[in-house]
Formats: structure tokens, sequence, C-alpha cells
């Protein structure tokens, strides 16, 4: 799994990582990213998701990744019918929480879909609840947001037009995102030639980046922007991983006079309260 910050953005943050080897400060990166995972019980990273849920008797769904970025398809199986697969424009998608549901059709109604109850296909109705056995959904979640290439990228140093340069995150329409240099992205997610590149420099209409895979033309982009708190959080867990005291002992000797005792709080000598309050916010509820 990526991690949730750069060594550059650590280093800069948190000048006690400054001078710290690289393989080092790689392994407390890598560690911080995954404890703040788990703590928050979600991956910031945005990332293409592919799930197979049972059919409920409730309206809605509950996707186990948040925030959602966009929903690609969502595909209905019923018993004895081809399956039918809903566009994203047929569908309710509230982001935050991670729920979809099928969305009224303001001039026709619910589009009629055939649906089981218990014992095979019963008929043809409007849909109460999803019209189905097994949904799968395929849709991108995490912080960030999505764009898509205008033409096609080959490998190497290239320009890529993407359909916009900036807009408003979908998980967050009060706040706003920006392709700039060093923005991370990753291209064709899902896909046996997906990769994830750099920006090294933009235009006000273009980016480029080092691609080691071709990409076709309308291949989908997705953004990093990971809340500052939390990177933040992720580069002082990394630093409390190096600047550890010695739990072999309570209390050391600079002299005659000097001396400094150490007041440990069992559980907190990484993840220190200060870290915790950073991060409670984003603790995902559903479990």
């Amino acid at each position: 799994m990526a991690d949730i910050i750069t060594a550059a953005y650590a280093q800069q943050t948190v000048t006690a990582l400054a001078d710290v080897a690289p393989q080092m400060l790689a392994a407390c990166i890598s560690a911080a990213s995954d404890s703040v995972r788990r703590f928050c019980r979600r991956n910031f990273i945005p990332v293409r998701y592919a799930e197979i849920h049972d059919a409920g008797r409730l309206p809605v769904l509950m996707l186990r990744e948040t925030p959602i970025i966009s929903v690609n398809s969502v595909t209905l199986y019923p018993d004895s019918s081809n399956p039918i697969v809903l566009s994203p424009d047929q569908l309710d998608i509230r982001s935050a929480i991670g729920r979809i549901s099928i969305k009224p059709q303001i001039a026709a109604g619910f589009p009629m879909f055939p649906f089981t109850a218990g014992q095979g296909l019963c008929g043809w109705a409007a849909p109460a609840a999803w019209p189905c056995d097994a949904i799968e959904v395929d849709y991108n979640a995490g912080f960030g947001f999505q764009t898509q290439s205008t033409a096609a990228i080959s490998a190497g140093d290239a320009a890529v037009v993407p359909a916009a340069m900036s807009g408003t995150l979908p998980t967050d329409p009060t706040a706003e995102w920006a392709v700039t240099a060093g923005t991370i992205l990753t291209l064709d997610a899902g896909n046996v030639n997906m990769e994830t590149v750099t920006v090294l420099s933009t235009t006000t209409t273009s980016f480029t980046a080092q691609f080691a895979n071709p990409h076709a033309a309308g291949c989908g982009i997705l953004g990093r922007q990971i809340p500052n708190d939390v990177q933040f959080a992720c580069a002082l867990l990394a630093a409390n991983m190096i600047n550890q005291p010695d739990l072999t002992k309570q209390r050391e000797s600079m002299g005659k006079t000097v001396g400094y005792e150490y007041v440990l709080r069992p559980g907190d000598v990484y993840f220190t309260p200060e870290i915790r309050n950073l991060l409670v916010h984003y603790q995902d509820a559903m479990v």
C-alpha cells in the first residue's frame, strides 16, 4: 500500500527527520502510514475498488471504503436474467458516508427491473429495495479527485492535457483541487497498465510527467489530496518511531547534578494523544 506522505514532506515538516538515513526514514514512513490507516480504519490514498454485496431489503447500499470519489458502475445480478448495469447518473451517491441508492427518475419514476423474493424470479416492479440477489460495485474512493486524459499518452516524458486541471473535490464541495508540480497521480487504476507518477511541471491546461506505460485516450486519472492534519500526524508518528526513549531504563544521568527521568505512558510512546487528536475525526465508524 502506498505511503500517506513522502520523504520530502516528512523532512520539510519535522526537523528531527532531516538527517535520517533514507532507508530508515522510508521504513518509518511506511510503518507510520500503516498505523494511521489502522487507527482510522480507512485508506486515505485514492484507489479503485470492486465489491460484491448481497442484496438486502433496504434501498441503500453502504460501501466499505470512504469517501467515494466516483462510482464507475453498479451491476445487478438477478436469479434468472441477464445482469443489469446501472450508470452513475442513475445513482444517488453520498460520498462522505459511502452510501449509494437507485435514484428516482423524475419523468418516469423508478426504472423497472426483475426482482427476486426467496424462490426465483418473481416479476417486474419498481424497486423499493435492490432488485436482485447480488450487487457488484466498481468505484473509486479515498481523499482526492478524478479527471481523465483527452488524448493517448506515450511512454516516456510526456505532456498530458486532462479534462480538467482543477475543480471542486467530490468528497468536500467546499474544497478545491488542482494539479500542480509534485502532485501524485495514478493512471488506469485497476488495469494492467496502472501506474503512479509525480507531476514534474504544469501549464494552465496540461501537466508533464514521466510514464513507464502507454495509456489510451480517456484513461482515468486519480489524484491525491490528503488532508493536511493527516499528513502532519503521519510525519510526527514517523519522527516518534525514530526519536524514541530507551525503554530499558527510566532515568539517565549526564553528570553529578544533571539527569533526566522518563515518565512513560503505556501505549503512547509512538502514538501520542496529540497524534490521536489530529486523526480522531477521520476514524471510520463503519466496521
